[in-house]
């Protein structure tokens, strides 16, 4: 299941992440803070199921489920609750949410509502759905459920046992940004083109993937007319391009051999990292390969090592260069340039870690070891490295670096968002760094903690409003970020000494 979890708690938020990737194969796509940050996520994401909290600020949980429901989004929802809100989260019946989770949260709790969700997302799979739906979850699905996901193909959805069938498989994460919107339009003027044919399209968005399904009768040959559109719309205009897709295909005649049609040409798609031709990925380009066996590159390893206890980025880069073209060179398998890759990243993690802690979590909170992992060809294997040295190099150039940067992004966000309801944790989630990191950061160069700052800060901008504004009281604690005027007035007298009216009066 693809999953959303919106919590204003950041250790429940973050621990409930990791406990669900760690113990299942489920993905989280996105966490929030809140209600309006998780609407936005499920209505960018179309998850399968979304967790919240009910209390939270901005919006609450409910609210949000109320949207969605109103909105008619798709989606099962799971609520956090205490006791005491129990009452409050039955509710949200009446919206379809499926479960609710008590606080404080066991794990085989959390492992049962995930259970009973898939469980009940395949029921409906089953019976409902689009034929794109049942084709994503033929190929994507269990193994026990395929031999019904067959039978929902032939006698739902119309598709005979036997036929000319062609499967079209496209990774776009290389490509520009905009062909995907391109790839949908010509993927429509060929549903308008070959109306004879029947034609079932769906993306994979966690994957960046594209499957296209097309069905004719036997000796109906405007089959390969499809093909060969099909590649002057999609391929030929980007294959001489470094940013372009990756598509194969695989014609077959039983819908039986569908799943294992898919899961060849997926096995392609994960070999075009070696693969450097135009036009269609095929089995016989990939059988041509002959890889070379991969031999470590201790030298360049070591002498990327030593810069990096250095502080040198030119040896830095150096080195980076080496090692890219000593891969790119190499002529190995996919596999090994793969866990070279890793080995490098890891590498130099270790060593900032023993030398320059800073630095060290900055690189580890940009998480991109991530786009190391993921990348599907060499171009994006190749800017996910240089990323890694990008950010190690120009953060060494001043030794500062680190964390004046952080500080003033920090600052620059405070000044940005003061008025709103501002957390630490907001702010770090927005620097991609930890709670932890950043109140390290403010105490180490501001010399106060985090809240601290904050709160002078609003009441610099709350004395200027006084003095020079006739703004009422209340109208000032708004626009400097309480919601609560009493609270704003106690909050000023601390500060300052006096009350925010003695205050005006004084000045």
């Amino acid at each position: 299941m693809r999953i959303i979890i919106v919590e204003d708690e950041i250790k429940i938020r973050e621990g409930m992440g990791k406990l669900i990737e760690s113990l299942t194969d489920h993905i989280v796509l996105g966490e929030a803070s809140d209600g309006e940050e998780g609407l936005d996520l499920v209505l960018r994401f179309k998850p399968d199921l979304v967790i919240t909290d009910i209390r939270m600020p901005k919006m609450d949980g409910l609210e949000m489920i109320r949207r969605l429901y109103e909105q008619k989004i798709p989606v099962h929802a799971v609520i956090l609750s205490g006791y005491s809100e129990f009452g409050y989260a039955k509710k949200a019946i009446q919206y379809g949410v499926d479960d609710y989770l008590l606080k404080p949260l066991a794990v085989d709790d959390v492992q049962d509502m995930l259970e009973k969700i898939e469980e009940k997302i395949k029921k409906e799979q089953l019976t409902k759905g689009s034929p794109e739906v049942h084709l994503r979850n033929l190929i994507f699905g269990e193994e026990q459920e395929e031999e019904k996901q067959y039978d929902i193909l032939e006698k739902v959805c119309g598709l005979a046992e036997q036929a000319q069938y062609i499967l079209f498989a496209g990774y776009i994460g290389s490509a520009p940004a905009s062909y995907r919107e391109q790839a949908e339009k010509a993927l429509e003027e060929l549903r308008e083109k070959y109306r004879e044919i029947k034609w079932y399209a769906f993306y994979m968005e966690n994957l960046q993937e594209f499957y296209i399904l097309a069905c004719a009768e036997w000796g109906f040959e405007r089959i390969s007319d499809l093909e060969k559109s099909f590649y002057n719309r999609l391929i030929f205009h980007w294959q001489d391009k470094e940013e372009r897709p990756i598509w194969t295909r695989q014609a077959f005649q039983s819908l039986r051999d569908l799943k294992k049609t898919a899961q060849n040409l997926n096995d392609l798609i994960f070999c075009s990292l070696i693969w450097n031709q135009k036009g269609w990925l095929t089995r016989e380009d990939v059988k041509a390969y002959h890889p070379a066996p991969f031999l470590p590159p201790a030298e360049i390893y070591t002498r990327i090592r030593n810069a990096v206890c250095q502080g040198n980025p030119e040896k830095e880069k150096e080195g980076a260069e080496e090692f890219l073209r000593y891969m790119k060179d190499g002529h190995f398998d996919a596999d090994d340039i793969r866990r070279a890759f890793v080995k490098n990243y890891y590498m130099i993690g270790d060593t900032l870690e023993d030398i320059d802690r800073a630095l060290f979590e900055h690189l580890k909170s940009a998480n991109l070891i991530r786009n190391i992992e993921a990348a599907v060809t060499w171009h994006e294997l190749e800017n996910a490295y240089r990323d890694v040295i990008q950010l190690i190099t120009s953060t060494r150039v001043k030794r500062e670096d680190i964390s004046n940067y952080v500080i003033k992004k920090a600052i620059n966000y405070i000044r940005e968002h003061y008025q709103e309801g501002l957390t630490q944790e907001e702010v770090s989630r927005v620097l991609e760094i930890t709670p932890e990191y950043l109140s390290t950061l403010f105490n180490r160069e501001m010399g106060i903690t985090f809240s601290s700052f904050l709160k002078q800060f609003r009441m610099s901008h709350a004395k200027r409003l006084l003095k020079g504004t006739d703004m009422k009281i209340y109208e000032i604690a708004k626009a400097t970020g309480y919601n609560d005027p009493k609270y704003f007035q106690r909050v000023f007298k601390e500060e300052t000494g006096v009350s925010p009216g003695e205050y005006r009066q004084m000045n």
